[in-house]
């Protein structure tokens, strides 16, 4: 079973305590962590693995911040952290609405698809994204 702490109201997978610990100490507040996958950074197994929510398997993490937004696949010695800050995120939509737990966000002319383990907690990213409720 995964352990599990929480940090500001957030609740934390123990393989996720590092990273988290240095987000707080860089000043950043967290908004939600949810299993998800990078499509560029994930294959077709790892990808049916998160649409069928297999949450024993969770391969990556989805870490949205008050300032950014992390994908984080944990390590045994380090963890790998891509970011992306939320100013620069242009648009976020669905991927085949509601079929398979994707959401894509675009940056400029790129964009990437991002799955979800489970859809509800897409629906919360969209939404905050959307809102722009870290512009408040």
């Amino acid at each position: 079973m995964t352990e599990i702490k929480e940090l500001g109201g957030i609740e934390v997978p123990k393989k996720l305590n590092r990273t988290a610990k240095k987000l707080a100490a860089a000043g950043e507040r967290l908004v939600q962590i949810a299993p998800a996958l990078l499509h560029s950074r994930a294959s077709e197994q790892m990808l049916a693995i998160a649409r069928m929510g297999m949450l024993d398997k969770v391969l990556g993490y989805l870490v949205t911040t008050d300032k950014n937004v992390h994908f984080v696949r944990p390590g045994i010695a380090w963890d790998s952290v891509q970011t992306v800050p939320l100013d620069v995120i242009d648009d976020v939509d669905y991927v085949d609405e509601f079929h398979n737990n994707t959401l894509k966000i675009k940056v400029g002319d790129k964009a990437e698809k991002i799955t979800f383990y489970d859809d509800m907690e897409g629906i919360q990213f969209y939404r905050y994204l959307k809102t722009k409720q870290w512009k408040e």
